[in-house]
């Protein structure tokens, strides 16, 4: 941590706002990954938003809070910083900040029991999942075909589910899943439960 602060402070005498910012950002990666802190990483973290310019690095630096206010189970922390991260979205931020908040949001709706509108934001981010910070793939998939199953019609199942390349290639990795969809799906009542 001395030699984190030493940074911050070396950097505000001899280095530019940037600089500044990012030794900010490592002191909070420091207190999240090796000292697990939570509560004072969130807050560097915020310090660290307050100087950032541009939408799609605040954005990151939110992606962070929210990883941890996920993992803590946060449902207000992490509606507001969604909030936050919608308007940043509409000041222009990247295409891929833009298809992360999508997964983000639908661990936000799956946390509050919106499954309808999480199925629909994880069914439009298959194809271009980066989200790995989250979870990794087989997850996320799993995750898009269950709330599908319980909150979308059969059509939309039929298609953007059952016959999305994308899952097709991914579902039979995931012991049980394409056997539990497929079933639902036939009305294979018997062998679904």
């Amino acid at each position: 941590m001395a030699k984190l602060e030493a940074k911050i402070e070396d950097q505000k005498v001899n280095a530019g706002d940037v600089e500044v910012r990012d030794a900010i950002l490592d002191k909070a990666d420091f207190l999240k990954n090796e000292a697990l802190d939570y509560p004072e990483a969130e807050k560097i973290y915020r310090l660290a938003y307050e100087k950032s310019g541009g939408a799609s690095k605040k954005m990151e630096i939110l992606f962070e809070i929210l990883l941890m206010n996920i993992e803590k189970q946060d449902i207000d922390e992490v509606k507001k910083d969604i909030n936050k991260c919608l308007q940043l979205v509409e000041e222009g931020a990247d295409w891929d900040k833009k298809n992360k908040l999508k997964i983000f949001e639908g661990v936000y709706c799956m946390m509050i029991r919106d499954l309808k509108k999480a199925a629909a934001l994880l069914i439009s981010s298959v194809a271009t999942f980066t989200c790995v910070e989250l979870m990794d793939y087989k997850t996320f998939v799993f995750y898009a075909v269950v709330t599908a199953m319980v909150s979308v019609d059969r059509k939309t199942i039929r298609k953007d589910v059952i016959h999305s390349p994308d899952i097709l290639a991914i579902i039979r990795e995931i012991p049980n899943l394409k056997l539990f969809l497929e079933s639902f799906y036939n009305c294979e009542y018997k062998l679904f439960f």
